[in-house]
């Protein structure tokens, strides 16, 4: 089927879109090329598809030669890729849930993620996704703001410090409401994550519930919150001058190496 015929199927899906999953079908052909391409994918690479639809990063994903396994929670959708893609063994349309997803054998992922868990799919893919080594995905525009949030904004946070360590980020363009139908309230931003090499899954696991700890109590100073977190003011103190930080600074003005570095101290 041509890319237009398989767009304007795509479309006709729109009334059968639930909003409470958050399904708005991407029917931009130029965009859903752009998102697939920009992952580079190889015939060798194993792909993850998250959300998959009604198949429109589906039909580019098909369309090389990776070994693909595309997941949504609908059934029904599911079953239409199923049908679309019947003669590509290759490419296995599957109902499955990302947040109980094994993300370990993948090296790409892909994916429109749906709005109301946006933040943990980003987590779980930083936290378990062990073998990738792109992943691009879409999310709401404003999303991106808060990923790539630097020290001292309000949006910088334990999420943003662990995507630092796991990966470089890089916005890659932005996609109209009325690229989606049913259309959607806002717009929408497409990034990828280049992971880093030779990053521990069990660190970032260690990095990320240590400075969770730290932002728990954000307008705390740094060592009011370690002093919670280790239960010793003393010892938080010494840990926080070894470490070379101002005692009365905030956890939001704290870079990812001067977190490192902070934590070091702590064993």
């Amino acid at each position: 089927m041509d890319e237009e015929h398989y767009f304007e199927k795509v479309a006709e899906y729109k009334l059968l879109a639930k909003h409470e999953v958050g399904q708005n079908f991407l029917v931009d052909i130029g965009a859903a090329k752009r998102i697939v391409q920009a992952a580079s994918l190889k015939e060798n690479d194993r792909v993850l598809e998250i959300g998959s639809g009604a198949g429109s990063l589906s039909y580019f994903i098909n369309e090389s030669k990776a070994e693909s396994d595309l997941i949504d929670i609908d059934d029904a959708l599911v079953f239409k890729l199923q049908d679309d893609f019947k003669s590509n063994p290759k490419t296995h349309p599957q109902t499955g849930n990302i947040m109980r997803w094994d993300l370990a054998p993948y090296q790409k992922i892909i994916g429109n993620l749906p709005y109301y868990i946006t933040s943990a799919i980003i987590e779980r893919i930083l936290l378990k996704a062990s073998s990738c080594e792109i992943a691009v995905l879409m999310v709401q525009k404003e999303v991106i703001a808060r990923l790539s949030a630097k020290v001292g904004s309000p949006d910088y946070g334990p999420l943003p410090i662990l995507l630092q360590f796991r990966a470089d980020f890089a916005k890659i363009f932005n996609v109209a409401r009325t690229s989606f139908s049913p259309i959607p309230h806002v717009d929408s931003s497409v990034f990828s994550l280049t992971f880093k090499n030779g990053v521990s899954l069990q660190e970032a696991q260690n990095l990320y519930v240590f400075v969770s700890q730290l932002f728990l109590h954000r307008r705390k100073t740094i060592l009011n919150n370690l002093s919670i977190v280790t239960k010793d003011s003393v010892s938080a103190k010494e840990a926080l001058l070894l470490a070379g930080i101002d005692t009365t600074r905030r956890p939001e003005d704290l870079s990812l190496a001067e977190f490192q570095k902070l934590r070091s101290q702590l064993h």
